[in-house]
């Protein structure tokens, strides 16, 4: 019999999102899961792959995303159970817990040994392609909850989908659509458009399957109805009731059909029938019709796309699923203001605001008079000025229209020493990075302002008007100012990441007390530049996030900022240094990621030159590896023929390992072979002007259409 779930799950976690996955017929070890709060990765000779998930908070939490194929599992989870505590874990599935036990064997050790090593089985457990599976626990004593691995064996397949047919008058009934009495009708009964210009009706299916959908109407001779079918608000059919040689009655004679073959449908899906009747014929629908074909493929994987602003538009680059991008001008504009260089009048992030799966845009600006003078003998004076922002919700393939605006007035002191000369829009006040900052289940954002020593987050109201929630104190740099948000400190709300320009050229980790204040726990200072091109993420593999940054001016390089699990710096950094602005050569920007699929990190950078040691550009591969001062970037492949900046890590093509974007001769793209072997494409996207440039122009991925709607 198949696993029930419906236990509830003693923690209360705010909302994790794993991305790590879950595999069937292969172990998944514990260290690789994604980690919401409160485990870290330790080594240790016992645990199957070298390593294993510890707790070090009170309540922790990591899981992944099964991958498999839909069917009856049983899932082995390995621990530790040691004998000096009691400790407690819960499996879920999508939130459910499947089971819950106590790790309180007397009869192991009190250490990690072999003879502590535990096995708890669930067997018949029903799971989905793309079912969320969680580990939650709580450690006791001496026990720290030591989990080593997950295995899945599959039992059973699911059961395939069986045949059936549905009534016409059993349909939910959405406008226009009548149950009329009728007995040529397969139950008597037929719906019948009976007012209205439109009639809508739906059925949301139970089970899941390939289908042939076989729609039965009476098809009169006179007049010629229309019909249109959709799948979850996507059209995929519509045709004319245009029949001759049948009767101008609804009867045997004027019976038709319409076959839709190889749908695959899923249970929740909602099927809709509408149309309008025309003359005579007042478009009466028999019956529906599935003819189960078979198991329903696994969910489609929408491909990443990027988004960047282009001169006067926002434009975003639709993948066609094999790396191949087609650009389309959103129509938001950026506002952009030429001088000597390009500087930006908005601020813009992407997010799925709306819960529909696809990122739709959120874009800042700011007005108000010209900056005041400060008297002489003055520090500081009061200013106020207004921030607007904006939502753009996505219709689907990337078409956008604003559909929310809200002002919020920001009053602040501008510092004497900021006034002198502010590198204006964005020493003012710039918005950096959308996600949920407060738990409540919306997109918020973060922000700063350099002449009001400020750090802001704007709550979202979850109608999509933003407002102030919070200020923090943080002196800044001028010009060049960077945000990034995420878990630091493994509590499971986001943190703050600020990369500060001239004159402070710095690193600042900022805590979040779950209301959006934040409080600096930690700093850097790289070089004698301003720091950029920052990237989160676990870089040493202990089970918090680190920071990956590229830093100019006299020790300029690449560095990392590595987090002991609480946003503070732990140890000094890895880095590739260049000695001081004289010694010749660049910097470039560089990318990390799991290039090779070892599940260790690597970076890759192509613009990267030391002319004191010999070094030319060309596209490097370094290991990070553990040496004898800590972390060190190891060089492994060297590719002279591939030279420029590096950017966007992510699966582009589709093939599961992870590619790169480069700016070399355009933009192109770097498409990994899954050994960290990298070939470089054609260009995908023409050249573009941006107002946003780091030490790359400022290019986001995200997932702007779904893998249905290739269109292009």
């Amino acid at each position: 019999m198949p696993m029930s779930l419906s236990q509830l799950s003693i923690f209360d976690f705010p909302n994790f999102s794993p991305v790590a996955d879950i595999s069937s017929g292969a172990r998944t070890e514990a260290e690789s899961l994604s980690i919401g709060r409160g485990f870290q990765v330790k080594s240790n000779p016992h645990p199957s792959g070298g390593k294993y998930l510890e707790a070090n908070a009170q309540g922790s939490q990591a899981g992944g995303i099964f991958s498999g194929v839909s069917g009856y599992y049983d899932l082995s989870l390995g621990y530790f159970d040691e004998s000096d505590g009691s400790a407690y874990m819960e499996i879920l599935v999508n939130g459910a817990v499947a089971a819950a036990f106590e790790w309180d064997d007397p009869s192991g050790t009190a250490i990690v040994t072999a003879a502590a090593r535990r096995e708890y089985v669930i067997s018949d457990l029903e799971l989905h392609h793309g079912d969320v599976i969680e580990i939650r626990g709580a450690s006791d004593g001496g026990e720290p909850l030591r989990t080593d691995y997950l295995d899945l064996s599959e039992v059973t397949p699911l059961e395939t989908a069986q045949s059936f047919d549905v009534e016409a008058e059993s349909l939910r009934i959405l406008s226009g659509f009548a149950v009329v009495r009728n007995g040529a009708a397969s139950g008597s009964q037929v719906l019948q458009h009976g007012s209205g210009t439109v009639a809508r009706a739906s059925y949301t299916m139970e089970e899941s399957g390939t289908f042939d959908l076989t729609i039965n109407y009476f098809d009169e001779t006179d007049g010629v109805s229309e019909m249109w079918v959709s799948v979850n608000g996507r059209e995929i059919d519509r045709f004319d009731w245009d029949g001759t040689s049948g009767s101008a009655l609804a009867n045997s004679a004027s019976k038709a059909a319409r076959l839709l073959a190889g749908l695959e449908l899923r249970a929740g899906d909602v099927i809709e029938l509408a149309g309008h009747g025309d003359g005579g014929e007042p478009l009466r629908i028999d019956s529906l019709s599935f003819e189960a074909k078979g198991a329903v493929d696994p969910d489609p994987v929408s491909p990443p796309d990027i988004w960047y602003e282009d001169g006067d538009y926002v434009v975003v680059a639709l993948n066609d699923g094999h790396g191949g991008f087609t650009e389309v001008v959103t129509g938001i504009p950026t506002e952009v203001t030429y001088d000597t260089i390009a500087r930006g009048g908005a601020s813009f992030m992407s997010a799925d605001l709306n819960g529909d799966g696809l990122n739709d845009f959120i874009k800042v600006t700011h007005a108000g008079p010209d900056l005041p003078d400060i008297p002489q003998g003055d520090w500081q004076v009061p200013y106020s000025f207004t921030v607007t922002t904006e939502v753009y919700l996505n219709g689907g393939n990337a078409s956008f229209s604003l559909s929310e605006t809200s002002q919020e007035t920001v009053s602040l002191y501008i510092q004497d020493y900021a006034a002198y000369d502010p590198d204006l829009p964005d020493d003012l006040f710039k918005a950096y990075a959308a996600g949920d900052v407060d738990g409540d289940g919306d997109v918020d954002y973060l922000a700063s302002s350099y002449l009001g020593e400020s750090v802001y987050i704007f709550e979202n109201d979850g109608t999509g008007a933003f407002s102030i929630q919070a200020r923090s104190y943080l002196e800044q740099g001028y010009s060049g100012n960077e945000g990034r948000l995420a878990d630091m400190n493994g509590d499971g709300f986001l943190d703050a990441i600020l990369l500060t320009g001239y004159d402070r050229n710095s690193i600042f980790v900022m805590v979040n007390d779950g209301s959006g204040q934040l409080t600096d726990v930690s700093s850097s200072m790289p070089a004698e530049a301003p720091p950029g091109n920052p990237q989160v993420v676990d870089l040493d593999l202990d089970g918090d996030l680190d920071v990956m940054l590229t830093a100019g001016g006299d020790g300029r390089g690449i560095y990392t900022y590595l987090n002991n699990g609480t946003g503070q710096a732990s140890r000094g950094p890895a880095l590739i240094p260049q000695g001081d602005s004289s010694s010749g050569g660049g910097v470039g920007a560089a990318a990390a990621a799991d290039f090779d699929g070892d599940g260790d990190i690597e970076m890759v950078t192509a613009a990267y030159m030391d002319e004191n040691y010999g070094a030319p550009r060309g596209l490097r591969l370094y290991d990070i590896v553990e040496g004898a001062d800590g972390l060190e970037f190891e060089e492994r492949s060297y590719d002279p023929t591939i030279v420029g900046s590096v950017y966007a890590p992510a699966d582009y093509d589709g093939d599961g390992d992870i590619d790169l974007l480069v700016q070399s001769a355009g933009n192109r793209m770097l498409v990994n072979d899954g050994t960290g072997h990298f070939s470089l494409s054609a260009p995908i996207v023409p050249g573009f002007v941006t107002t946003e440039y780091s030490w790359v122009p400022r290019v986001e991925t995200g997932i702007f259409h779904s893998a249905d709607e290739f269109v292009f």
